[in-house]
């Protein structure tokens, strides 16, 4: 039993590094196989398609993200770490950034996962809304009717696809870059919700970006 488990994550580990480098449609179960020494058929025991493996990567990205985005929901996050909760879950969007990259082949030919990741979609958008009611709550940030709502929406839209707009803008990048300039982006958008302070807000930021690197 041991050893099936051991396998099951080997196969589990090594299509997430090909589905994340060469492309998740590029790579097939023989490929998966050949990289961590089995046959096809020792392969197709474990999982009886490329299909399951993708459904077993996205509970594992399910259960670490939902872990990730609740945290500044049960505990509430001081000003300056806002910037790093968003690092984290860029980071966390990036260890499974194939499923971004592939988004609609992947939910047109698995339909099952849709239901899931659109929960995912929806914890973001009220995980958004928890930190700007909070920020507004302290005197941080200023709302008009709705604005607050959108912009959580719109945050929950800027992490999810994210990645698809900058493959196409700077396929080159760095990941380093990918995610500080995502987050870069993400705290641009609140900017000018801080009333009087966003002129200085926004130079921050752009330190906070050169530092970065």
């Amino acid at each position: 039993m041991a050893g099936k488990v051991k396998t099951k994550d080997r196969i589990k580990a090594a299509a997430l590094g090909l589905f994340n480098n060469e492309g998740e449609r590029e790579v097939s179960a023989v490929d998966i196989a050949n990289v961590i020494g089995i046959s096809p058929g020792n392969l197709h025991y474990h999982y009886s398609g490329k299909g399951l493996i993708i459904e077993a990567l996205f509970a594992e990205f399910e259960t670490e993200i939902r872990q990730v985005l609740s945290a500044p929901v049960n505990k509430p996050l001081a000003v300056e770490d806002n910037w790093i909760f968003l690092y984290i879950v860029f980071e966390e969007i990036w260890d499974f950034r194939f499923f971004y990259g592939n988004m609609s082949s992947i939910l047109a030919r698995i339909p099952d996962l849709a239901a899931p990741f659109s929960r995912i979609l929806a914890l973001k958008q009220r995980t958004f809304d928890t930190l700007l009611a909070r920020l507004e709550g302290d005197g941080h940030l200023v709302f008009r009717e709705g604005e607050r709502e959108a912009l959580s929406e719109r945050l929950a839209m800027h992490f999810t696809y994210w990645l698809q707009y900058n493959a196409l803008r700077a396929p080159t990048a760095s990941p380093k870059s990918i995610i500080n300039h995502g987050v870069y982006s993400a705290l641009m958008q609140v900017t000018p919700y801080w009333g009087d302070n966003a002129q200085s807000y926004a130079a921050l930021l752009s330190e906070f970006l050169d530092a970065q690197g």
